[in-house]
């Protein structure tokens, strides 16, 4: 049987890719973590930046804007690089935004000086994916993530919830820094950034009210059912477990 496309499924994934989650930060740790990754990955002035499944093109513009980099934001979804245009014109900003596969990335070799993705890498092929992203980097430049990881004692039933719902298979810190190593990738360093994942959940409620809540309800029902309702709450509940932490991983 063919699996139905994720944007059409009901999970998290698909509300923001569909606009019903209405936050900006679509990662634990927002913007002051993009501003620790880009540190950690020595974004400066005149830095070129692949930022790899751009989204709204929030992080891109903070790059722009803040480290002054030239970044170049690539996406699967033509929704979310429509929405990442409009962001960088309205800010006068030079970043730009092209539709394309993690896993077969339309650019050539050591093209940039480094390449970055936020909270998405556990939803792709990530042993070919973090491949692409060494490729396309120049010598000594570096390749940088924050993502999802899976503490050492999360059971199965957590990690096969997850794989159902939002088709995301994290690591743990280790698992990362060997898929790192298997890409080529050498001085590799990971950081645990577990802190940031029940701040996110809790900041996402406060950012959404009560009133918020019940009118994301409502519209999961209106488009997926109970079962759609279902399978949020699941997910959720996974994400607020206390076992799936966060960790910026670079190369």
């Amino acid at each position: 049987m063919t699996q139905e496309p994720l944007a059409e499924r009901p999970s998290l994934e698909a509300l923001a890719e569909a606009g019903m989650l209405k936050l900006e930060s679509l990662h634990p740790g927002g913007l002051a973590l993009t501003r620790e990754l880009a540190e950690r990955c020595n974004i400066r002035d005149g830095t070129g930046v692949l930022d790899i499944a751009s989204g709204t093109g929030e992080t891109a513009c903070f790059l722009a804007e803040v480290f002054a980099a030239r970044v170049v934001g690539v996406d699967r979804s033509e929704t979310m690089i429509r929405r990442a245009k409009a962001k960088a014109r309205a800010k006068g900003l030079a970043a730009a935004f092209t539709k394309g596969d993690a896993t077969h990335l339309p650019f050539g070799d050591a093209g940039f000086d480094a390449a970055i993705c936020e909270c998405t890498l556990c939803l792709f092929e990530k042993e070919r994916a973090l491949g692409e992203m060494a490729r396309v980097v120049r010598p000594g430049g570096c390749v940088g993530i924050h993502d999802l990881c899976w503490k050492e004692e999360a059971p199965d039933c957590l990690r096969s919830t997850l794989a159902e719902i939002e088709d995301e298979r994290p690591e743990t810190p280790d698992g990362w820094r060997k898929l790192f190593h298997h890409a080529g990738l050498t001085d590799v360093h990971a950081f645990d950034k577990a802190g940031v994942m029940l701040r996110w959940m809790a900041d996402s409620r406060k950012q959404l009210g009560a009133t918020g809540r019940l009118g994301l309800a409502a519209r999961i029902l209106a488009r997926w059912g109970v079962r759609g309702l279902w399978s949020v709450w699941r997910s959720e509940r996974v994400f607020a477990s206390g076992l799936l932490g966060y960790g910026i991983i670079v190369g």
